[in-house]
C-alpha cells in the first residue's frame, strides 16, 4: 500500500465529504478498504469483517434448503434466496445497496456477486470460503428452520446511519438487539486467540465484545497492575518486548480512535513544515488511511509525536486515562511509550495491530452489560452486539468475558519472567489489583461519559433474552 495518495485511483463509491452522513461515509470507506479480489476479479470480504458488520448489511445465503438446516448451518441474521432465484431477487435492491453473498465455499457467491457487480451494484461482495470458512475462525451458525419460510424474500431493512440521544428504556433496548436468531456469535476460545475486543463506545454499528478501550485499555490495565504489585516500570523496550509476545499468544489487537481526532492530528500535520513533501498529493479518505498505516519512515518520529497528544486520540477512555493519569491509576508516560510502541509495530509490518476510526459524536441512551446466564467459559458462545442501531447508541460492556480474558492475560504474565519479576503467589494479587484498577477505571470513564444514563443487564440464556434495569450512572459530585 503506498505511503501517499500519489498515483492512486479515487474510488466513485466513497462520496465527497459532506454529501452524506459521517457513518454512511465511514461505512462505504471501510468497505472499499477490506474489499479483496480473486485472480478472476469477483469482488470478497472477509468472514472477520462481515462478523462484525451490523444491520445496514444484507447477508443472503445462496444454499439448498437441506445446506441451511444440515451440520453447517448458516449465519444468524441471513436470507434465503436459493441460487436459481438469486438475479431476479437481488437486481431489485437499489445499486448502492450493500449486500454479502453466502455459499458452503465462496463458488457459486462469487459468480452471483461477479454478475450484480456488472449490473451496477457498487456494494455486493461474496463472503471468502464460504460459511466453512465463517464457522473455522469460531464464528456460531444456527439451523433454525424458520429460514425456510422466507424462501426467495428479502426482508425490509431500517437503515440508521446516525443517532439523536435520548435515555433508553427496556422495551427499547429490545427493540435494539432485535431479533435473537439475528445476533451473531463468537466462541470464547476463537476469541481468545484470533477475536478483538471492542471498545465500549456506542458509534460502532457493527457487532462487538465490548469493555473500556478494547484490546488497548485491558492491555494498559494489565501493564498498570503489574507496576502497582511489583513498583518496575515498564520502558519502550519491555514494551516492545511484552507487546510482540502478547500478539503472538493472542493474536489481534484492537485501538480505535475517531473522525474528531483524525480531523486535528490531520489539522496539526498540515501545519507542520516538516510533512509539507510527504502530504503534497495527499487528498481523500483512502489516501489518509494508506499514510497513517505506513508513512514514511522521515517523518515517523514526528507523526508519532503528534499521535500521543490527547486531542489526537479518539478513544475517550484512553484520553481520559492519559488526562487524568492519577484518577485512572496509570502513568501518563506508560499511555503514551505504549502508543509510540503500538504503532511503531503497526508500521513495521504487525497486521494484527487494527485501528478502528468510528464516526460522529456521542449519542448513547444506555449502559447495556451483556451477561451469559452459564458464565463465561472456553467453549461458550458470545454475543457480538451492535452498538448502535434502529437510531440509538449504547454502551456495550462484556464484564463476563472480560473477567475471564483478564485471568488469561494474567497467567500470560506471570509466564514473561524476564519481562515481568513477580514472586510466589504473585497471580492471584496481580488478578486482585487489575480487577480493583479496571472497576475504577470503568467507573471514571462511565461517569465521565455517561453521567445521568439508565443501565440495563441483557442476559443471554436457554429462554431467550431477559433485560433488567439495573440503575443508572451516577453524575460525579
Amino acid at each position: 500500500m503506498p505511503p501517499t495518495g500519489e498515483g492512486r485511483p479515487r474510488d466513485a463509491r466513497i462520496p465527497d465529504l459532506h454529501a452524506t452522513s459521517q457513518g454512511e461515509r465511514m461505512f462505504r470507506v471501510n468497505w472499499v478498504a477490506s474489499e479483496l479480489r480473486s485472480p478472476s476479479a469477483v469482488p470478497m470480504q472477509s468472514p472477520d469483517y462481515v462478523s462484525r458488520l451490523g444491520r445496514a448489511v444484507r447477508i443472503v445465503d445462496l444454499r439448498a434448503a437441506e445446506e441451511l438446516t444440515g451440520p453447517l448451518g448458516y449465519i444468524p441474521g441471513s436470507d434465503w434466496i436459493p441460487m436459481d432465484q438469486a438475479m431476479a431477487t437481488l437486481s431489485t435492491l437499489g445499486k448502492d445497496d450493500p449486500v454479502v453473498l453466502v455459499s458452503r465455499g465462496g463458488e457459486r457467491a462469487g459468480e452471483i456477486a461477479k454478475a450484480l457487480e456488472l449490473r451496477g451494484h457498487r456494494f455486493v461482495a461474496s463472503m471468502m470460503g464460504g460459511v466453512v470458512a465463517w464457522r473455522q475462525v469460531g464464528f456460531a451458525t444456527i439451523r433454525d428452520a424458520t429460514i425456510l419460510a422466507r424462501r426467495g424474500s428479502l426482508r425490509e431493512e431500517n437503515v440508521h446511519w446516525e443517532a439523536s440521544q435520548r435515555n433508553m428504556n427496556k422495551d427499547e433496548i429490545l427493540q435494539h438487539l432485535g431479533d435473537p436468531l439475528s445476533i451473531r456469535w463468537i466462541k470464547l476460545a476463537a476469541l481468545l486467540v484470533s477475536g478483538r475486543l471492542s471498545c465500549v463506545d456506542g458509534r460502532d454499528d457493527g457487532g462487538v465484545i465490548g469493555t473500556p478501550g478494547g484490546d488497548a485499555g485491558e492491555f494498559l490495565l494489565s501493564l498498570a497492575a503489574v507496576e502497582q504489585v511489583n513498583g518496575m516500570r515498564f520502558d519502550e523496550r519491555s514494551l516492545h518486548a511484552m507487546l510482540l509476545r502478547r500478539l503472538d499468544a493472542f493474536g489481534r489487537f484492537y485501538l480505535h480512535t475517531d473522525l474528531m481526532a483524525s480531523n486535528t492530528l490531520i489539522t496539526a500535520l498540515r501545519g507542520d513544515r516538516r510533512f509539507d513533501e510527504v502530504l503534497a498529493h495527499m487528498t481523500g479518505p483512502l489516501e489518509w488511511r494508506a499514510f497513517l498505516a505506513s508513512p514514511p519512515e522521515s517523518v515517523r518520529s514526528a507523526l508519532l509525536d503528534h499521535m500521543v497528544e490527547p486531542d489526537c486520540i479518539g478513544c475517550g477512555h484512553l484520553r481520559l486515562s492519559m488526562i487524568r493519569a492519577n484518577e485512572y491509576g496509570v502513568r501518563r508516560q506508560l499511555i503514551e511509550d505504549f502508543l509510540r510502541t503500538f504503532f511503531t509495530l503497526r508500521w513495521e509490518g504487525v497486521d494484527d495491530n487494527e485501528v478502528s476510526v468510528l464516526p460522529g459524536a456521542h449519542a448513547e441512551g444506555a449502559v447495556v452489560n451483556v451477561m451469559l446466564e452459564d458464565g463465561a467459559e472456553a467453549f461458550s458462545r458470545i454475543p457480538l452486539i451492535s452498538p448502535m442501531a434502529e437510531g440509538y447508541q449504547m454502551f456495550i460492556h462484556h464484564p463476563q468475558v472480560s473477567s475471564y480474558l483478564r485471568s488469561q492475560l494474567v497467567r500470560f504474565l506471570t509466564h514473561q519472567r524476564d519481562l515481568v519479576p513477580l514472586g510466589a503467589g504473585a497471580e492471584a494479587e496481580l488478578m486482585r489489583s487489575l480487577d480493583a484498577l479496571g472497576a475504577s477505571q470503568m467507573k471514571c470513564t462511565l461517569e465521565a461519559l455517561a453521567a445521568g444514563l439508565p443501565v440495563y443487564e441483557v442476559t443471554f440464556g436457554e429462554s431467550g433474552l431477559k433485560v433488567e434495569s439495573a440503575g443508572e450512572i451516577p453524575t460525579p459530585s
